[in-house]
């Protein structure tokens, strides 16, 4: 993809209660995006995106009881925040840390690194793409995945922004997002210890045997999901899920072309229908459209199985088709993204697969 430059390097980090040999490759991304579009650069540091407060069941002291380098001075909390460090280096360069928890609505690993592409006016990336520039690390409450990305916004400081590393821990009940965010030197040279950091905290949940963290699947097929099948369409490529996917699927065309398909689900309602409708137009660079005007756009689909909601958004070369329904205690999102002609010729596959779903319960 254009403006994309992956460089790899080894990093290996050695914490007590977490993977104690973890390797952890090291990628940089040229014009990668930041969690929230550039903020006016004032002297406080941009927070990051509004999240609920502290989950019923993690324990209050985790984040406080693990040891941070003496440079990261801690700030105050918030109802977002969990945990708030900022480092200061030279010429005033600046880095924000963070810990916040987001509810079922938080969406997967690639929603949120396109949201942050989206952000920063880059055009979003495949899953095969996210593949490329993500590392995971394995500790003691599930998988964590990593990114790092770098990228100044139009009339960002630089000595303020310009790079982020987060770290991305999905669990049963919410997610958790790990968040370093500032000058692009000063992060790098924070990574190491950023790292540490993360994996620290999932130590210290397992010891505190929070009721929220110890129940972490890395996977979301947890025997408390209910199970679904499908028929597979001719020329959909099933691929591995990720820790926040049910199920994903690979389509390809013409000139390297391709489209992602996913299955992910989230127990309650999964947010409301105007707040995932606009993260959907974001990814294909579409405005948010208000309640109202929302409505107008979602088609009911019946499928034999279950009623479906559906969208079908396109902007520029980008094109999401989605489909939800919520059943049992569970919301269900069914995706296709990808380029506009490439979409447009799988669309009745689409639909047909959404005919195919059968629910167990």
């Amino acid at each position: 993809m254009k403006g994309y430059v992956v460089y790899f390097g080894l990093l290996v980090v050695l914490i007590a209660g977490c993977d104690k040999k973890s390797e952890i490759k090291v990628y940089r991304i040229s014009k990668a995006p930041l969690e929230e579009s550039a903020p006016a650069q004032q002297n406080a540091m941009p927070t990051n995106a509004a999240s609920p407060a502290r989950p019923a069941g993690m324990a209050a002291a985790a984040s406080t009881s693990v040891s941070t380098p003496p440079n990261w001075e801690p700030q105050p909390l918030s109802q977002m925040r969990q945990a708030s460090f900022l480092v200061k280096g030279e010429n005033g360069a600046v880095a924000d840390i963070s810990l916040v928890s987001l509810g079922p609505a938080a969406g997967n690993v690639l929603e949120n690194v396109n949201r942050w592409l989206e952000q920063l006016g880059q055009p979003p990336i495949t899953a095969e793409k996210l593949a490329e520039i993500t590392q995971r690390l394995t500790t003691s409450i599930g998988e964590v995945t990593i990114v790092d990305l770098a990228g100044l916004p139009k009339d960002a400081d630089p000595a303020k922004d310009g790079r982020i590393v987060a770290a991305i821990v999905p669990g049963s009940a919410s997610t958790l997002f790990f968040k370093m965010r500032g000058n692009a030197d000063l992060a790098e040279a924070q990574k190491p210890d950023f790292i540490k950091w993360v994996a620290a905290i999932c130590a210290a949940q397992t010891e505190n045997k929070s009721p929220s963290m110890a129940a972490m699947p890395v996977a979301p097929q947890d025997s408390s999901a209910p199970q679904i099948k499908w028929k597979t369409p001719e020329g959909w490529t099933e691929v591995p899920p990720s820790s926040m996917r049910y199920a994903s699927f690979s389509v390809s065309g013409e000139d390297d072309a391709k489209i992602d398909i996913s299955i992910v689900t989230f127990p309650g309602e999964g947010g409301g229908n105007a707040d995932n409708v606009n993260r959907w137009r974001r990814q294909v660079g579409l405005a948010p459209l208000d309640d109202k005007e929302i409505t107008t756009k979602i088609v009911p689909m019946n499928a034999g199985s279950a009623n479906f909601s559906t969208v079908d958004m396109a902007g520029g070369d980008s094109r999401v088709i989605a489909a939800w329904t919520r059943r049992t205690g569970r919301s269900w999102f069914f995706k296709m993204s990808g380029p506009g002609p490439l979409i447009e010729r799988e669309k009745p596959k689409f639909f047909d697969f959404l005919r195919s779903i059968e629910f167990s319960s």
